[in-house]
């Protein structure tokens, strides 16, 4: 390019790598779905129903009365998630970005050689 130190090319599959990131990142975001641990089967009525006086049955287990830890693993598989989204949006802007500052490096460089190419030819004033 033209006044530029920059490979157009390599701007593009950098742009094709990071949206490929990003589109790692919105699988996981996805896999991340429906892996969160509920603290009990429901309830209701007069002080949150007769469940709440239950152990939770949940992947930590039904017995082992391990409700606050279910619920720390609830808080962080959310904070998890919304990194993840949080990483999944920048990529996919960054990506954009690069794209973009592609085509506008392209649009330059085509002006330039115009410009350059009527002068040679004296066409151009000043």
């Amino acid at each position: 390019m033209i006044g530029f130190e920059t490979d157009l090319q390599d701007l593009r599959d950098s742009a094709g790598a990071l949206q490929g990131a990003a589109d790692a990142a919105e699988s996981a975001s996805n896999g991340l779905r429906g892996t969160d641990v509920p603290l009990s089967s429901g309830g209701g009525g007069f002080f949150g129903g007769l469940t709440g006086m239950f152990p939770a049955d949940n992947a930590f287990g039904r017995t082992l009365g391990m409700p606050a830890v279910a619920a720390a693993y609830n808080d962080h598989l959310a904070k998890i998630q919304k990194l993840v989204a949080q990483l999944h949006q920048t990529t996919a802007d960054t990506s954009h970005a690069l794209m973009r500052v592609a085509e506008l490096y392209e649009k330059a460089d085509e002006d330039s050689k115009q410009h350059v190419n009527r002068a040679a030819a004296g066409l151009e004033g000043n």
